[in-house]
């Protein structure tokens, strides 16, 4: 492990102008990889040997250093050690709730991390996964559209001149060139209702031959491959019923079905499926959703 942790550090070191500031890098991707150590600058200081969490807090809030010349090293160290090849692109935003107004991005809004409207900052990400693992390769802050009418504000947060709004899908849609400008070629792509929407990033993942699986709501127009425009409630009854078979666990808000081949399919939530060759699949959610989500296929 020590080699391996040796070989990120070296693709990291460009990253940070600096001798100590790199030093305190390392040590904090050290205490991140450490098992049973709490995310935040006390514990991992604990971890890694030092008395106080001030260098790690300097390195965090005021250090000059390159974040995404270090997303970029992290994503090649990946693609060497997950395969670039084959793997899966998932998108999904996560909120962290903040108090106040002045961190950046911060405002009330949905975070799906809590299940309500809380006073947060969200971020999209993308996860890729292979059989070897999984790892977080992008990510994003987004940035809601009051922010953008107080330039002052923007400022004073750190942002630059001319950072524009984007929606989450057209973050994620960025952040999948990017995997793909990279060197990584997955196979599948897949995120929720927020993902499956957007028509430009379904059709640039069929453009490049990448199959997806993205939730829909139910009254999502689709297009069939016979060119017939139908809601996606209406699309599940294209798939005969031996065609599904449900498979039960357990996620983190219940109990989750999926189906194949096999017995029909329920009503509840289900995700779309696109741009692969082999039989249609559908995932369906059994979780109390907000509202009733249908499959699509394409």
């Amino acid at each position: 492990m020590e080699a391996v942790f040796a070989e990120l550090a070296a693709e990291l070191a460009p990253v940070y102008p600096r001798r100590e500031v790199r030093s305190n890098g390392l040590l904090y991707v050290r205490g991140l990889l450490m098992p049973q150590v709490a995310g935040n600058c006390w514990s991992i200081a604990e971890a890694v040997g030092l008395e106080r969490p001030y260098r790690l807090h300097y390195l965090l809030e005021r250090a000059v250093w390159d974040e995404d010349a270090a997303r970029d090293a992290v994503r090649a160290f990946l693609a060497r050690h997950l395969g670039a090849d084959g793997g899966v692109l998932i998108f999904d935003e996560t909120g962290q709730a903040k108090k106040g107004t002045a961190t950046a991005a911060v405002g009330r809004q949905y975070s799906g991390t809590m299940g309500r409207v809380e006073n947060v900052i969200v971020a999209v990400y993308t996860t890729y996964a292979t059989e070897k693992g999984h790892a977080l390769i992008d990510r994003d802050l987004y940035v809601q559209q009051d922010w953008f009418a107080d330039p002052d504000r923007m400022a004073k947060a750190g942002f630059p001149p001319g950072h524009a709004f984007a929606t989450k899908p057209e973050l994620a849609l960025a952040q999948a060139r990017r995997a793909l400008a990279a060197g990584l070629h997955p196979a599948w792509a897949a995120g929720d209702e927020v993902y499956g929407r957007s028509s430009e990033l379904r059709a640039f993942l069929e453009q490049r031959g990448i199959g997806y699986v993205f939730a829909v709501p139910v009254d999502h127009r689709v297009t069939t491959s016979g060119g017939v425009r139908l809601r996606a409630d209406q699309a599940l009854d294209l798939v005969e019923a031996e065609g599904w078979n449900r498979r039960s666990g357990r996620g983190r808000k219940g109990r989750a079905t999926t189906t194949g081949r096999g017995s029909p399919p329920t009503t509840r939530a289900a995700s779309c499926s696109s741009a692969a060759p082999s039989a249609t699949r559908v995932r369906l959610r059994t979780s109390t959703p907000t509202r009733p989500h249908a499959a699509c296929a394409h």
